[in-house]
């Protein structure tokens, strides 16, 4: 990582000390990446140990905010403090982590944490007390050091509408599409084996973590009453877990006797999850808390058949997708009718893949800033 100096003039400042991990950091990542190709420098505030590319315009500093109150701190006083040690002068500061900072610049918000905005309903345990506190709490630090001259970016329509209800003026609030990149030759890729498996067995692929609201319990009611219909191929549920990631859903497999229908995959690069999709007979997405649902995106590009939850994300990402059935995200006999039906087909459901090329992306971003 590169050293800041002293006396700083002209930087983007960008606050990213939180995405370390998951889609937060595929964010960042992709704001790297497109930061490069433009004519600003930028000071990206970024977590310890995480590997980011080295550009000529861009300086990262690493902050420690692995816990919350150091969090608080760092987006309260410790950003403004470090500008004002460092004699830094930048005109905007760049938040890609939902929240707002304390600082004197105009400010331009990044927001893709859905909780504090959902509607959607779930039940107060042990399991999900830490989403409750980012439901109610959240939104307080999001809004906190906001003013009327504070941009925001969202990545759907909901997510604005949604923000919009809490205050901020819809002219303020923009939305821009992530990348959505596969990789080439992707179009022509079906194996033998994938023919082997579909005339056999269908695969159903979920490209998820264990998260709550992911909501894999569903799926795996659905294929217990499958289970009990007479079917002439078998189900088969790839999830992108390891076994121990999800216990619940562990024990649940053991319960309900799907030992031979779940298929742990683990782990896995993107490139393995691109030739799952496209091996898959279909994927499935009972998620009900996304703010977009990438995995949503890549299988609508690539014509697969989509069973997914009824929810305004979805519904936004997949607008005018053909290959997409929309369903009540707690009810398992709809979702165990419509897989149902993706067992009696004859052959390998194909659409017309989803198109993204009228969405605002990075490069519209950037011109934006």
């Amino acid at each position: 990582m590169d050293r800041l100096q002293h006396n700083e003039v002209g930087f983007i400042l960008v606050n990213a000390t939180a995405l370390s991990s998951g889609g937060a950091l595929t964010i960042l990542r992709q704001f790297v990446t497109h930061a490069a190709f433009t004519n600003k420098k930028y000071i990206i505030f970024s977590p310890i140990g995480v590997s980011l590319e080295v550009h000529a315009n861009i300086t990262y500093v690493e902050v420690d905010t692995k816990s919350w109150l150091r969090r608080i701190w760092w987006d309260s006083f410790g950003l403004k403090r470090y500008i004002k040690q460092h004699n830094i002068e930048s005109e905007l500061c760049i938040s890609l982590q939902n929240t707002s900072v304390n600082i004197g610049c105009q400010q331009l918000i990044y927001l893709h944490q859905p909780l504090p905005f959902t509607t959607v309903k779930y039940v107060f345990n042990k399991q999900t007390i830490k989403y409750f506190l980012y439901k109610w709490f959240y939104k307080f630090f999001i809004l906190l050091f906001v003013t009327k001259s504070t941009r925001f970016v969202v990545q759907t329509q909901w997510m604005k509408a949604a923000l919009a209800q809490s205050g901020v003026a819809e002219g303020n609030i923009s939305v821009f599409t992530p990348d959505i990149k596969l990789p080439d030759g992707h179009h022509n890729k079906r194996s033998e084996q994938t023919q082997l498996l579909t005339s056999e067995q269908v695969t159903f692929f979920y490209p998820a973590s264990s998260l709550f609201y992911k909501n894999h319990l569903l799926i795996l009611d659905a294929l217990a009453l499958l289970n009990t219909r007479q079917v002439n191929k078998k189900s088969q549920f790839a999830v992108t877990l390891a076994i121990g990631d999800h216990p619940v859903f562990d024990e649940k497999v053991q319960q309900l006797g799907l030992s031979d229908n779940v298929v742990y995959l683990g782990v896995m690069s993107y490139e393995q999850v691109i030739e799952y999709y496209i091996s898959a007979d279909a994927v499935l997405f009972p998620s009900y808390i996304e703010t977009f649902g990438l995995p949503l995106a890549e299988a609508g590009v690539l014509g697969k058949k989509i069973i997914c939850a009824d929810l305004p994300y979805s519904r936004d990402v997949l607008t005018g997708y053909q290959g997409a059935s929309f369903l009540d995200y707690q009810d398992a006999t709809k979702w165990a009718d419509e897989m149902e039906s993706v067992l009696g087909q004859q052959t390998v459901l194909q659409f017309s893949p989803l198109s993204f090329a009228q969405c605002a992306t990075w490069k519209d971003f950037f011109d934006f800033i």
